[in-house]
C-alpha cells in the first residue's frame, strides 16, 4: 500500500503512477459516457452507443499519451 501511495504522490516520475492515473481517467470516461447515454433518452441503438463510447475512449487514450509523453 505504501508503494501505491508513493506512486500516486509523484505520478510523472514512475510507470505505476502513470498507469494508475491512466486507469482512473479511462474508467471515469467510460462510466460518465455510459451514464450519460443511458440516462438521456435517445433513439440510439446499442451498437451506436458502443461506437460513441469506444471512439471517445480512444480519443482520451490518444490525448493521454500525447500529454504524458
Amino acid at each position: 500500500m505504501d508503494l501505491i501511495r508513493a506512486a500516486m504522490a509523484d505520478p510523472f516520475n514512475n510507470i505505476l503512477g502513470l498507469f494508475i492515473y491512466f486507469l482512473a481517467v479511462v474508467g471515469i470516461t467510460v462510466l460518465t459516457l455510459t451514464l450519460l447515454l443511458h440516462l438521456i433518452p435517445n433513439p440510439l441503438s446499442r451498437r451506436m452507443r458502443s461506437a460513441i463510447i469506444g471512439t471517445v475512449t480512444t480519443l482520451v487514450i490518444v490525448l493521454w499519451i500525447l500529454l504524458v509523453f
